[in-house]
């Protein structure tokens, strides 16, 4: 019996974050930027607030975008445009855990942290 699992190829797909998005702002007009500019891209998701997150094909592609749109004059307004952050590592979170170590007292857990 062969057990072997075909390997499929790693997602090589890049998103990138677009900010300072005028509140007019439509999927179309972002997609129209990015054909005018010479950049691809496959899917845009504008969201209210004036940003939106946009797929690259790959990293190269990401990079040029970034290269050619980070403060670019977008219908008056400098636009921001980085990698996106993955969802659940946003900046200036904080952990999900404690950073102050836990002890068991009868049964419960409690912070072992000193003037409590």
């Amino acid at each position: 019996m062969n057990t072997a699992v075909a390997k499929t190829p790693p997602i090589t797909m890049s998103k990138l974050y677009i900010g300072n998005l005028p509140t007019e702002t439509n999927e179309n007009d972002l997609r129209q930027l990015f054909v005018d500019q010479n950049l691809s891209c496959t899917n845009i998701l504008v969201k209210r607030g004036g940003y939106a997150f946009v797929d690259c094909a790959d990293q190269s592609s990401a990079d040029r975008a970034i290269d050619k749109l980070n403060g670019f004059n977008f219908n008056g307004s400098p636009l921001v445009v980085e990698p996106s952050v993955a969802s659940g590592k946003k900046r200036g979170s904080t952990t999900a855990f404690p950073e102050t170590p836990t002890v068991q007292v009868n049964g419960w857990m409690r912070s072992n942290s000193a003037g409590r």
